[in-house]
């Protein structure tokens, strides 16, 4: 039964919608008129023909009495009666509807002598057969039949045919709009890129739209990124390879042979970061009870491994818990960490959490950033030392894995100076 329905329903939407819209609107107008015309109708027919039967039957008494048609009573009835001495031929017609064949039934029961109803254009003849002289007794149309059902089934056909045609408008125009909707994800999806796309129709259909833009941006800045990590891939390995090559051709000495091996050493440096900068952000983490100043104390010890000269200074609460993803966050505090000991020798780590935040400062007493760099020192592959020399190693991923992080996370990062005479970095999460 539901396939059938399925292959009997048009595909496209605005069908469906027309569907919707008019088919409620049809089957109501029908019960209305139906329901309208078997009681309203009927009745009221009913009641204008028992008052002309009367009206009849007063005029034929009358007649009785004085044995001639008094046509003052006639026109006071509003009526038109004669006497026919010569027989009127009149059409029957056979096609009656359902007015006047109530019309003849309702006479036929309140009339007790023969007689014929005839219809005409503008009025209704009743042909009486009464003490072998043919009475006429001829009534306005209006008389007999009301006109108002008329006007009102005129009227609700009319309306709704206007109403319906104007629906169909506005049910075209959000039509279009998800047909450009998805017009444009097919061009898009194909590598077309269409710079004219509005959002337009209903709010859920604009909401859809914008939607759409701004994963169209997150995209194309995803695809700008990778492109630029392949693009720093190949430089950067290019460059070790390259000493690697002249090392090898030169190499006569111990002491050559143990450059080489430090060059490879920087190497899978640099191939670390790079793995670990094309892992995809995992917002679905499961959440896990953080015990945040032991999270970042085992962070430190871990980072003072390879930074023995530095010295990192923490400041939280030993009762903060927290839950988050404990993947994400070691992954933000790390590399911004890590990046603050490369430039600078006293760290300074603070963490509390405020209204359902966590905040992290972090700051250094290095060189600090230049107004002009800030808002550059996100980027992937950036690095201050505009050669790209790779004799620190560091591939300049560090901060925009933190960043694509944080943000995914629905949190943000704040760059400011430092009051220690470095970089200031503030980490905003929210804990959800």
């Amino acid at each position: 039964m539901k396939s059938i329905i399925k292959k009997i329903l048009p595909k496209k939407i605005l069908a469906r919608l027309i569907i919707i819209f008019f088919v409620p609107l049809i089957c109501i107008q029908v019960l209305t008129i139906l329901l309208f015309y078997d009681r309203h109708w009927d009745k009221i027919t009913t009641r204008f023909v028992n008052i002309a039967s009367n009206q009849v039957n007063l005029v034929i008494e009358d007649y009785t009495d004085n044995k001639f048609l008094d046509q003052q009573l006639s026109q006071a009835l509003n009526l038109k009666t004669r006497i026919l001495t010569d027989k009127v031929q009149y059409m029957e017609e056979n096609n009656l509807n359902f007015v006047q064949k109530n019309i003849i039934n309702t006479f036929k029961n309140r009339l007790s002598y023969n007689h014929k109803v005839i219809f005409l254009e503008k009025e209704i003849i009743l042909d009486i057969n009464y003490d072998n002289e043919n009475i006429e007794i001829s009534f306005p149309e209006k008389y007999l039949i009301s006109e108002t059902p008329i006007i009102l089934f005129l009227w609700i056909v009319f309306s709704s045919i206007i109403l319906s045609f104007i629906a169909l408008l506005f049910l075209r125009i959000q039509v279009r709009a998800i047909t450009r909707l998805a017009r444009f994800s097919e061009e898009f999806g194909s590598g077309k890129d269409t710079e004219n796309f509005k959002p337009e129709g209903a709010v859920e259909v604009r909401m859809a739209g914008n939607a759409f833009l701004r994963m169209k941006k997150r995209i194309k800045n995803q695809i700008k990124n990778r492109t630029y990590f392949l693009a720093g891939i190949s430089h950067d390995l290019g460059t070790i390879i390259t000493r690697l090559k002249l090392q090898i051709e030169l190499a006569n000495k111990i002491s050559d042979v143990k450059e080489i091996k430090n060059d490879i050493k920087d190497m899978q440096t640099l191939l670390e970061e790079y793995l670990e900068y094309s892992k995809n952000v995992d917002t679905s983490e499961k959440l896990k009870k953080i015990y945040l100043k032991n999270f970042i104390n085992q962070i430190i010890k871990n980072i003072k491994k390879i930074y023995k000269n530095n010295e990192i200074i923490l400041d939280c609460n030993s009762k903060s818990n927290i839950l988050f993803g404990q993947n994400n966050l070691y992954r933000i505090i790390s590399n911004i960490l890590e990046n603050a000991c490369k430039f600078g020798k006293l760290i300074k780590v603070k963490a509390f959490t405020d209204d359902k935040k966590l905040i992290i400062d972090i700051e250094d007493d290095g060189p600090g950033i230049e107004n002009k760099l800030k808002s550059k020192i996100f980027k992937p592959f950036f690095k201050k030392d505009p050669s790209r020399n790779l004799n620190q190693v560091g591939s300049g991923l560090g901060l925009s894995i933190a960043k694509e992080i944080i943000v995914k996370s629905g949190g943000r990062v704040v760059l400011k100076d430092s009051g220690l005479g470095g970089a200031y970095f503030r980490i905003i999460l929210p804990l959800n």
